[in-house]
């Protein structure tokens, strides 16, 4: 472990570093040298594919220049704590050697194209890796595309079905194929401080339309200029005059951009029936737990899968898998539609200037609390308005805000992949056990009913909660 001797205010770090979140570096809190990185793999790469060897290095940086822990983020990437600043170089440089890179994870930039995970799911339409490859190569490092020129970042995903596994409703450009072998796409989510439901402005197009829509609706947030996001754009103009203008602009677009080569028809699953499935909680996985890891990996195909559940699958041969590790883990099937117990989490205030709770304190508590319940359900904090947690799609989701100078949670329920939830009110930030207790105590009653949870049940249910207040 290096330590960190020198002194810089937090004022001047984020000076420095704030023009760079592009490039996947972000100031850590505190008058400190502290960083973090923000990883993705490189240009040409599987976004969702990570090498047995890529782990190794992983841990092997977070050991020796970190915190001792990896970061699994919301948006399947990697992020790497309790760096100091002046090892940035180095960390690079090796970061180079194994094919990751940090650039355009961050910032205003085209964030990481996620793809669900269609190499291991039989209800895949498509390949949607291959075709995360084809629109992210693109924009990755193209300066048209990062700041200062783009204003505000993109986020694009691609579900291999019609259930929408990668968040499409929250997405800039969030992609689903269907069984007729053409796409839907909906256009203008986005989550924050003002969430916005995507709009399914475009169906049964067809594959060689996706590159164009994408480049279309970067362009326009171009030349409006728009700081707060796509989302706003949409706001602006409204569903119809967007939809004419990302057409048009996608029009002009089209003969400039490269032809998609690789046939993304057909997936090209793998042929595995079980995956083991690792779940840090709060996305924190301890580098003592990476040689185990590995030794999996290496023993069957050598890689696992990230995507947007801060999970790790690993496609196995046999269920004799044992693995004596910090995080929780099973052996299950690849049926990767199915909604499972999740507890996921930004990173709090540990680490994150805005944030306001310590979130991965909480989601440890959730999933202490839950593991045993036998229930399907989804769980996230956010630890601000960003909400990097993504609480807005889960059954339950918590995101901290300031109110009149205390800190409260934001109750969403009743989120999903193509539907944002709904906030039913505010409680005190201590007060989130309560709400998760009396949830779970109605599930398990039948008086919710999660695949359709009825909102004002939940609000009667919720007023006798001290501190609970109802949004009207």
């Amino acid at each position: 472990m290096i330590f960190c001797i020198m002194s810089i205010s937090f004022k001047d770090k984020y000076k420095i570093f704030y023009p760079r979140r592009y490039e996947g570096i972000y100031t850590s809190g505190g008058d400190n040298p502290l960083i973090s990185i923000r990883i993705r793999q490189g240009k040409g790469r599987d976004p969702a594919k990570w090498s047995a060897e890529q782990f190794e290095k992983l841990a092997e940086i977070a050991k020796d220049y970190g915190n001792n822990k990896i970061h699994l983020t919301s948006r399947g990437d990697v992020e790497l704590y309790g760096i100091d600043m002046r090892n940035l170089d180095e960390i690079l440089f090796e970061l180079e050697k194994v094919g990751l890179s940090p650039r355009d994870s961050c910032g205003a930039s085209v964030r990481n194209v996620i793809p669900c995970l269609s190499q291991i799911c039989p209800k895949a339409n498509v390949d949607a890796e291959k075709l995360a490859v084809y629109i992210s190569n693109f924009f990755r490092y193209n300066k048209e595309y990062e700041y200062p020129n783009l204003p505000k970042r993109v986020k694009i995903s691609i579900s291999a079905c019609e259930v929408g596994c990668a968040h499409p409703a929250i997405m800039d450009v969030g992609i689903i194929a269907k069984k007729n072998g053409k796409f839907d796409v909906m256009i203008g989510g986005g989550i924050g401080e003002k969430a916005f439901e995507g709009k399914t402005l475009f169906t049964d197009i067809t594959v060689d339309k996706l590159l164009p829509i994408c480049v279309a609706v970067a362009n326009i947030l171009k030349k409006e200029n728009e700081k707060r996001g796509f989302k706003h754009v949409v706001e602006k103009y409204g569903e119809e005059k967007i939809k004419e203008m990302i057409m048009r602009e996608a029009e002009i677009v089209a003969p400039s951009l490269p032809p998609l080569v690789d046939d993304v028809s057909l997936p090209k699953t793998i042929q595995m029936e079980k995956i083991v499935r690792i779940k840090p909680i709060g996305g924190w996985l301890h580098v003592d737990d990476i040689p185990e890891i590995v030794s999996v990996m290496r023993e069957n195909l050598e890689y696992g899968y990230l995507f947007n559940t801060q999970e790790l699958y690993i496609p196995i041969q046999t269920e004799d898998v044992h693995l004596n590790i910090r995080a929780p883990y099973e052996i299950t099937d690849t049926r990767m539609w199915e909604k499972k117990f999740n507890v996921n989490s930004c990173i709090g205030n540990d680490y994150c200037p805005p944030a306001l709770v310590p979130t991965t304190e909480m989601a440890t508590k959730v999933y202490e609390r839950l593991k045993d319940e036998g229930i399907k359900v989804r769980i996230s904090f956010s630890g601000c308005t960003h909400s990097c947690g993504k609480h807005w799609v889960m059954d339950l989701g918590f995101g901290a805000i300031a109110n009149r100078g205390n800190v409260r949670l934001n109750v969403v329920v009743g989120g999903g992949n193509k539907n944002i939830g709904k906030v039913i009110g505010s409680i005190p930030a201590d007060k989130y056990m309560t709400v998760v207790d009396r949830f779970i105590k109605l599930v398990k009653e039948g008086e919710i009913n999660l695949d359709n949870i009825d909102v004002d049940k939940l609000k009667k249910n919720f007023r006798d909660i001290e501190g609970f207040e109802e949004y009207k």
